[in-house]
């Protein structure tokens, strides 16, 4: 895509069509997107013109690769729609493992279920669309992307912790803690990861920073659920050794 649309707004419609594959995005939103509340007389013009480059940028790379040539990009009201095949479509192939790697979470089989959700997480490169400028639009759904990425990456993790492999996610935990220090969820496993190996200091430590971020940024008492886990940890409570809290992350 880089090397094909150079110019933000074209590069911006593909990223609108990109991520609702087989259904119509309408006129107004992608004029939405591209000129916010302010679109010139033109904005339908210029719209068009955008979805003509589109359209020769898809039939030269099914040229390039001697591929048959198809409509790929399609005038459906109310808008314009983008048919791709959902198998090379990384968006729709990661929500496709997603899906699976969770079901098998609920049903316990945790070793295939971290297998699915590592495979989906190892299609993201970097941030998403961060080649685009993102609008009013575009940029709720990137954050929705970011938010989804760290919720199966909370998954897989939990996947691991039932597996047994408290020590592998620490680091990666340690990581997260850093970047998200008010998320209860990840800050839960952090300390069952540590407490599972044997580093009790650690992680009633992990538990006080928490305290201390939620009491000062936020003006709140941690939850009756984490403030429960470290009282398990400090009685040596069996809920910690068996994982049970993760039921209610």
């Amino acid at each position: 895509m880089a090397d094909i649309l150079t110019a933000p707004k074209p590069r911006s419609v593909l990223a609108m069509l990109m991520l609702q594959p087989g259904r119509a995005v309408s006129t107004a939103s992608l004029i939405q997107e591209l000129w916010d509340e302010s679109p010139p007389r033109s904005a339908a013009t210029t719209l068009q013109t955008y979805i003509l480059k589109l359209r020769r940028m898809f039939r030269g790379i099914a040229q390039a690769n001697n591929l048959p040539p198809r409509e790929v990009l399609v005038t459906r009201v109310p808008g314009y729609l983008l048919q791709v095949d959902s198998a090379a479509h990384d968006l729709s192939a990661y929500e496709s493992l997603v899906a699976q790697g969770q079901a098998l979470l609920a049903q316990g089989d945790y070793e295939r279920s971290r297998d699915l959700l590592s495979r989906a997480l190892g299609l993201w490169r970097g941030a998403p669309l961060s080649d685009v400028r993102p609008g009013p639009l575009l940029y709720p759904q990137i954050c929705g992307l970011e938010e989804s990425r760290l919720t199966v990456t909370e998954m897989r993790i939990e996947a691991e912790l039932r597996l047994g492999h408290h020590h592998a996610v620490q680091r990666e935990l340690a990581v997260l803690v850093g970047s998200h220090p008010f998320h209860e969820g990840i800050r839960v496993m952090h300390m069952l990861a540590l407490f599972q190996s044997g580093r009790l200091s650690a992680a009633l430590e992990s538990f006080h920073q928490y305290r201390h971020h939620v009491a000062t940024e936020l003006g709140l008492e941690p939850s009756p659920r984490i403030r429960g886990l470290q009282q398990a940890m400090l009685s040596f409570d069996p809920m910690a050794d068996s994982l049970a809290i993760l039921d209610r992350v």
